[in-house]
């Protein structure tokens, strides 16, 4: 199962849409700024499922959580923008609630800088903003991720 991870898109999908024509995704999550690009995303690919949360500047639209937490392939995936845990400054809050959940993926945008951590069967990613993206895939029950360049 591969599954392509964005964030921050704010209002620019066209890298979105060429990364779902070429790599071909089974799911897409977006973590939030700007669910209207999700709803362009799904006019655009209705047989693809996205999965989306609002972020800080979503705050006008109702349609959808903070955060979610959900199962895929076998993996705990807990996803949400990350202004609500200060992913800024520290991410720590953002960590204990994974954590507390018992999360094997955490999934955070907003700071538009890139992240990732694989350690003990556990990731923690940020795919950064709209020339980044995030990659998982996980297959037999194990999860690889990485990050790459839209260019």
């Amino acid at each position: 199962m591969k599954i392509l991870v964005i964030s921050d898109t704010h209002n620019f999908i066209s890298d979105a849409v060429s990364l779902i024509e070429t790599l071909n995704p089974d799911y897409v999550i977006h973590l939030g700024d700007m669910c209207d690009d999700c709803e362009r995303l799904e006019e655009t690919f209705p047989h693809k499922l996205i999965i989306s949360v609002r972020g800080n500047n979503d705050y006008y639209d109702q349609k959808y959580p903070y955060e979610r937490f959900f199962e895929l392939g076998g993996k705990k995936i807990f996803m949400c923008h990350g202004h609500k845990y200060n992913v800024k400054a520290t991410l720590s809050r953002l960590m204990y609630k994974g954590e507390e959940l018992g999360a094997d993926i955490i999934l955070y945008g907003h700071t538009h800088i890139a992240y990732l951590e694989q350690a003990d069967d556990k990731i923690v990613m940020n795919p950064g903003s709209m020339h980044t993206y995030g990659i998982i895939e996980i297959e037999d029950g194990k999860a690889e991720a990485r990050i790459e360049n839209v260019f």
